[in-house]
């Protein structure tokens, strides 16, 4: 019987026969591994199974319930791939998301305007991007625990900030992006392990899906280097090549997204509500204050808030200690996070992917001057879930081995464990359960944010105008009188925050018309048209003050100034269907069609009704 002079220890040169080489197996999922997704996945779900009863709320309007393109269903599609997302709201801003859109189209197909249902969705998408989410850590962390990936999914879960996301159905462009992100590195990891063209086609289309969904997605170009990087792929040559086809992918979008928008995409308003941090000598030492401010968020959640514009988080300048602080906490974590990614360690994963994914919320800042928002912490909070698992690791590094199974004997084992990870996600699913039913309506949202919201024009602004709508339908005199007095107060108080408020004028104005409509007094007319000048003054583009001043006038019967108002609503804003309406009666019935202001400047006419 012949032997293989290798097994005997023996050098013998030239190639090692195919029967002698070991072959190492690739990463494959176990059952355990579906299973634990799914009761992750039920989790969420649970979580926020409170929120589907809620209805339309903030950007809802503009996404759904005002774009007749959705309100089209199947047949508004083709025109949603072609507009801006603000397409209705008259603003054009360069966010090309229509993919949100065409989910919202599909669900006005089948069931018409039902929020609950839009809700529900955003609560399985939500289910879904936790069970893709554990299988991703799962493979990622192969060499742990498996309660390791889930007591990151657990945390990433349960964290407060992402109740803005998952209670405002227009938040579906954030979650579609991190779910079909999420789904992206999925598959790029698995086509890496396998080799399959049907997982790399996977990756690619759910990589252009989360384009589709918000730009922000582009930040998965730089994601998915880092992820297969800690996957097991070394070389840089091997990391370009994977990383090419998805280059590409981002190239299409953009030529899709030029022919959708055309050349000019972008006209940033000159609004510093949302902007307030325009100015240079405080645009970086603030970018980097609020960098700050978002990782307290992350620690500790609390007060949750819709709003976060002018004036609710003042600008700073480098004299504010918080400011250097944030820069030198900033590049310290950056720098230890690279530190930590050479070395492989789950918090370089964790800080890696909360910096990559920050970088849309930091561009804002120093690109635009723009605000602090909870949903753009929504993804990089799990960068921050995984850097407290990892530091759990640190302390308790044996509970995370391999060969540590999760079992009864496990949880008796590491009973420190088990209470501090309870404690965390006890403590944050409490808060998302009872923050939850505030995002329900409108005015039930801007009434709870307000008593943190006091320095915030637009949320005083927000509050007010919800107040005076609900006096509007109100039928009793009195509480009529107590709703429409008690916005106006809250409106004159946005006005003090900021003057030049145009909106804040509009429903200024617009409450004196309310007013007007069941107590016919002439100082509310004059009120009324005085405020909607004002706003127009202000906001020289606001379409709904001239409509308003369309329908005052040609209720005092001055129909050639209603026909301008209107007139130059429709043109400032071709969404405004009501005002090209109402202009084309009053040039059927009165044969006027007028174009040019016809007062001079700064006149006003005697009205011809009065009141006694």
């Amino acid at each position: 019987m012949k032997t293989n002079p290798r097994k005997k220890g023996k050098k013998v040169s030239g190639p090692v026969p195919k029967k002698d080489l070991v072959k190492t197996d690739t990463f494959r999922f176990a059952h355990t591994h579906f299973y634990i997704a799914f009761v992750v996945a039920c989790f969420a779900f649970a979580l926020y199974a409170n929120s589907i009863k809620s209805g339309y709320v903030l950007d809802d309007y503009s996404a759904i319930t005002i774009n007749r393109y959705v309100q089209e269903g199947f047949a508004g599609i083709p025109e949603l791939m072609k507009v801006d997302f603000w397409h209705f709201s008259n603003l054009k801003l360069g966010y090309y998301r229509p993919l949100s859109l065409v989910t919202f189209a599909v669900e006005y197909q089948f069931f018409g305007p039902a929020p609950h249902v839009s809700h529900f969705f955003n609560v399985v998408f939500f289910a879904l991007t936790l069970f893709f989410l554990y299988l991703l850590l799962a493979r990622l962390f192969s060499a742990k625990n498996l309660v390791f990936p889930l007591l990151i999914c657990l945390l990433f879960a349960a964290h407060p900030i992402h109740t803005e996301v998952i209670d405002n159905i227009k938040g579906r462009d954030e979650l579609l992006s991190f779910f079909n992100t999420v789904l992206m590195l999925f598959f790029s990891v698995r086509y890496a392990d396998r080799k399959r063209i049907r997982d790399l086609v996977s990756g690619l289309i759910f990589f252009y899906f989360a384009l589709l969904s918000k730009e922000s997605a582009m930040t998965g170009i730089l994601l998915l280097p880092l992820v297969l990087y800690y996957a097991g792929q070394q070389k840089l040559s091997g990391l370009a090549l994977k990383v090419f086809p998805f280059l590409l992918i981002i190239f299409v979008f953009f030529i899709q997204r030029r022919i959708a928008l055309g050349p000019v995409q972008a006209v940033i308003p000159d609004d510093i509500i949302n902007y307030p941090y325009r100015d240079p000598a405080v645009k970086f030492s603030t970018a980097f204050f609020l960098f700050l401010f978002g990782i307290k968020m992350l620690i500790w959640p609390c007060p949750l808030r819709y709003d976060y514009s002018f004036n609710q988080i003042p600008a700073v300048g480098w004299d504010n200690a918080w400011a250097f602080g944030g820069l030198a906490i900033f590049f310290g974590l950056l720098v230890y996070g690279i530190i930590q990614i050479k070395k492989k360690t789950p918090t370089g994963l964790g800080l890696g992917f909360f910096y990559i994914a920050l970088v849309p919320m930091m561009a804002f800042i120093f690109l635009r001057g723009g605000i602090f928002t909870e949903r753009n912490l929504f993804a990089p909070s799990l960068g921050f879930c995984i850097m407290i698992i990892a530091l759990l690791e640190m302390v308790f590094s044996k509970a995370f081995q391999k060969d540590q199974t999760i079992s009864y004997h496990w949880i008796v084992a590491n009973p420190v464990i088990i209470l501090l990870i309870l404690a965390m996600v006890i403590a944050c699913s409490v808060i998302v359960i009872q923050r939850n039913p505030v995002w329900v309506d409108s005015l039930t949202l801007f009434a709870n944010d307000i008593k943190t919201g006091e320095n915030s024009a637009q949320n005083q602004l927000h509050y007010g105008s919800d107040l005076v709508m609900k006096a509007a339908n109100e039928k009793d005199p009195k509480v009529k009188d107590q709703l429409i007095n008690a916005g106006m107060s809250a409106i004159r108080k946005s006005l003090s925050i900021h003057p030049t408020f145009g909106d804040a004028m509009f429903r200024y104005a617009y409450s004196y018309e309310v007013k007007l409509n069941y107590r016919l007094e002439t100082r509310y007319v004059d009120s009324a048209l005085w405020f909607f000048k004002k706003a127009i003054e202000f906001s020289p583009t606001l379409s709904d003050a001239y409509r308003h001043l369309g329908i005052i006038y040609e209720w005092l019967q001055q129909y050639d100034l209603a026909s301008y108002y209107f007139n130059k609503a429709y043109e400032i804003n071709p969404q405004l269907l009501e005002a090209k309406k109402k202009a084309d009666e009053i040039k059927a019935t009165r044969g006027l069609d007028v174009k040019v202001d016809p007062l001079p400047q700064g006149q006003e006419r005697p009205l011809q009704i009065r009141f006694n």
